[in-house]
């Protein structure tokens, strides 16, 4: 094992250090794709479909309107995130129709 001065230990951590800074970096903010959910989202474009007919919404959510508004009442407050400068939160009736669906599959 060769002896490394600390001259040359710290030039290796400053590059490694830069190395791994590099890879972190992100390209956007928020992707493109994901910027367009509010307008083309799955849950936007569907759920003004859905709210309208009962049966559709049952077969997409398992349950009717009624117990669907009853338990987005309870878990509103739970679910509420605060908006940032730089992105606007997810609402929690999107929320809750995410977590819905994906118990339901």
């Amino acid at each position: 094992m060769t002896n490394l001065t600390l001259l040359e230990l710290a030039a290796i951590a400053v590059a490694l250090d830069e190395e791994g800074a590099e890879r972190k970096r992100r390209r956007w903010a928020v992707h493109p794709a994901w910027s367009k959910r509010e307008i083309e989202g799955e849950f936007v474009t569907l759920y003004k479909e859905l709210i309208d007919d009962e049966v559709k919404f049952y077969g997409y959510f398992r349950m009717n309107k009624e117990c669907f508004f009853a338990l987005l009442e309870k878990v509103s407050p739970l679910l509420i995130k605060q908006r940032t400068r730089f992105q606007k939160p997810i609402s929690p009736k999107e929320r809750l129709a995410v977590c819905v669906r994906l118990v339901e599959k």
